[in-house]
């Protein structure tokens, strides 16, 4: 079944949104919900998806901390010649302190929720990103009044709250409302997606290198330990980058900023799930207009996109990828 985008929502301040979207990570980038199906989708800029939210309201700053070195394995050397092994990015930096996570969660919920109140905080990781800066606070904060769960992504800048945050669990009839079908994780479907996924906007037909990222928050059951998931451009695959399962939710961020695109490059975008023990769990699914989750496409799921210009985007050179999946 085509997967619509959910129906728009209206925020506050829109032409704040768009500056600090526009502004993170130095690029001219937009989110957008990608949406791969069965059949040949263009993935168009959509006002909506992830809440983006610059307002303001007093908070601590919470101070950077060094990221951790990537990973990179390398096969053993014998006579018989062995290929390297894959390349794998850990995206947990460290936990976030009570007080962090406090800050953090009330930041968040008032930006998306002016009169949400504060009430489960779960999640609390410190990741690697992929914008402006080296390392982001992601968490999930229930408000207390709608019983909805939200998935936060952001920092702190100059004292003041930058979260991006989706609807990723909590009371299905809340959700309803806002025409969120949530989609719980069950036997064949050990991580189900979540309305916070989403991707840059678009990408550039030039000389540069242009930034490309998804942006995904998955709920997942007690058999998931990690979930990973890498870019692939021409068969050229980058990092594996993995997320840790943490009360019952993943959030994955997956980048590619050396790539300099041309019309017609294929991108594929794999995404896999692992238990403790480091097997292939069943994949995620695609989510259903009228709920339930589509077969899992298998131990991985493969995106296929195919890049090409946007006359509609309005700037010069900028190009959409239009997605398929294969499954």
């Amino acid at each position: 079944m085509t997967l619509k985008p959910p129906a728009e929502r209206r925020l506050p301040q829109p032409q704040a949104v768009l500056d600090q979207v526009l502004a993170d990570g130095n690029h001219p980038v937009r989110r957008t919900w990608l949406i791969p199906v069965a059949a040949a989708a263009s993935v168009a800029v959509v006002a909506g998806g992830l809440f983006v939210a610059s307002r303001g309201g007093a908070a601590e700053l919470l101070p950077d901390q060094p990221p951790v070195a990537s990973t990179s394995q390398t096969a053993v050397t014998s006579r018989t010649a062995v290929a390297p092994a894959e390349e794998s990015i850990s995206l947990t930096v460290g936990r976030l302190k009570a007080s962090e996570r406090a800050a953090a969660a009330a930041g968040c919920l008032r930006q998306v929720v002016p009169n949400g109140i504060v009430g489960d905080i779960a999640h609390p990781l410190r990741s690697r990103g992929s914008g402006k800066y080296p390392t982001r606070l992601t968490l999930t904060v229930t408000d207390a009044r709608s019983g909805l769960i939200y998935g936060c992504v952001g920092r702190f800048i100059a004292g003041q709250p930058q979260f991006e945050a989706a609807v990723v669990g909590g009371d299905p009839a809340a959700a309803a409302a806002h025409k969120i079908r949530l989609n719980p994780p069950d036997r064949t479907h050990p991580a189900a997606p979540t309305e916070g996924m989403s991707q840059t906007g678009h990408v550039s037909l030039d000389a540069k290198p242009s930034f490309f990222a998804m942006y995904s928050w998955y709920r997942v059951d007690e058999r998931v330990a990690t979930m990973r998931q890498r870019i692939l451009v021409n068969g050229k695959a980058g990092p594996w980058y993995v997320g840790d399962a943490v009360d019952g939710y993943v959030y994955l961020e997956t980048w590619d900023k050396s790539t300099v695109f041309r019309k017609g490059d294929k991108v594929q975008v794999e995404t896999q799930v692992r238990d403790k023990a480091g097997k292939l769990l069943d994949a995620p699914a695609d989510q259903m207009g009228g709920g339930g989750l589509t077969p899992s496409p298998g131990t991985t799921r493969i995106d296929v996109g195919i890049v090409n210009p946007d006359p509609m985007a309005g700037l010069p050179n900028l190009a959409r990828i239009d997605w398929h999946q294969r499954r």
